[in-house]
């Protein structure tokens, strides 16, 4: 299923104040969660879910929206762009959709490392890495958001996440999780803002500065230690490569974003094993749904064909640390 991006713009002229001035809607960026575009003629995005359906359930692209505009009003919150509007009305463009500010700057991607990111000298991208670390930790410093609702502990976090992947038909990876949640989860505090994605990627850069931390979908009132886990991720560790960005000159180690981390937040970093492992037990529900999608043709999208290959890479990782742990 795809969209057409002429009938969205002709739409959206008639919808939006100062619709007449919109050209082009061009598709940026069509993931499993949600479908970006560029409306030309403005400085705006346009954000819907993906036509075929999210892989996951929760991905409510209205929810980030209003979670784009409850952060802007947080004294000392993280940059985000501003909502332009939001409509929740199926019939204007064929799904619920919101429109944001297009914020100037650019990202690191995945595994393409744009020139202005290698370029340049081993301080610029210590400093870049730097900035991305204490501007996650300032997360566990902003107060829950009545937005996100009650707390969740990471052991509730787990246990849904655990659901997923039994309705992914994955039981090494259910199995994986009762055996994490036969211990409890280390804390370090009282719940804050977790983002619950602070990869590189959604960090934009402008002229070496952040413009923006994007892709909130995954955000909870919960324990700070969860981002921490998940950004060790992408970090060398003794039972994972690094991921391509951070194989880079000048970038932290492990180590070095475990202890900024700790001078941001004020918090210890005890235990953080078992949050790194619910955070790659969590990218891997995506991986097993999309591979349980793809091998019984209910969609094949041929992007879908490589979360095999990556389910069974961290399913290893996974049970090794489990292994190590005693658990």
């Amino acid at each position: 299923m795809s969209r057409d991006p002429t009938a969205i713009a002709e739409a959206l002229r008639g919808y939006m104040p100062g619709g007449e001035a919109i050209g082009a809607v061009v598709p940026l960026t069509t993931g499993f969660s949600n479908e970006t575009y560029r409306i030309e003629g403005v400085n705006w995005i346009l954000r819907m879910p993906p036509a075929g359906g999210a892989i996951l359930e929760g991905h409510d692209v209205l929810a980030q929206a209003r979670l784009y505009a409850a952060l802007g009003e947080v004294p000392g919150g993280p940059p985000v762009p501003a909502i332009v509007a939001i409509c929740e009305d199926d019939s204007v463009i064929g799904a619920p959709f919101f429109v944001m500010e297009c914020v100037a700057g650019a990202e690191v991607h995945d595994t393409q490392l744009p020139e202005w990111f290698t370029a340049p000298s081993d301080p610029f991208r210590r400093r870049l890495c730097e900035t991305w670390i204490e501007t996650l930790a300032g997360f566990a410093r902003l107060e829950p958001l009545a937005l996100l609702g009650d707390p969740v502990s990471p052991d509730d976090d787990v246990r849904m996440w655990r659901s997923f992947a039994d309705r992914a038909n994955c039981p090494s990876l259910v199995a994986a999780y009762d055996r994490l949640l036969s211990r409890p989860a280390p804390v370090s505090g009282p719940p804050s803002v977790v983002h619950g994605d602070v990869k590189l990627s959604n960090f934009m850069w402008h002229e070496s500065e952040l413009s923006a931390v994007l892709d909130w979908e995954m955000a909870l009132n919960g324990e700070p230690l969860c981002d921490l886990g998940y950004l060790m991720i992408f970090f060398e560790g003794p039972f994972h490569r690094a991921a391509t960005q951070l194989k880079a000159p000048g970038m932290f180690t492990r180590e070095e974003a475990i202890a900024l981390w700790e001078r941001v937040t004020g918090r210890s970093s005890r235990g953080l094993i078992w949050h790194e492992m619910a955070q790659i037990a969590k990218i891997l529900c995506t991986m097993a749904e999309g591979t349980n999608l793809w091998v019984t043709g209910k969609n094949t999208d041929p992007k879908l064909a490589y979360f095999q290959q990556n389910l069974d890479y961290y399913l290893g990782v996974l049970v090794s640390m489990l292994d190590a742990e005693g658990m």
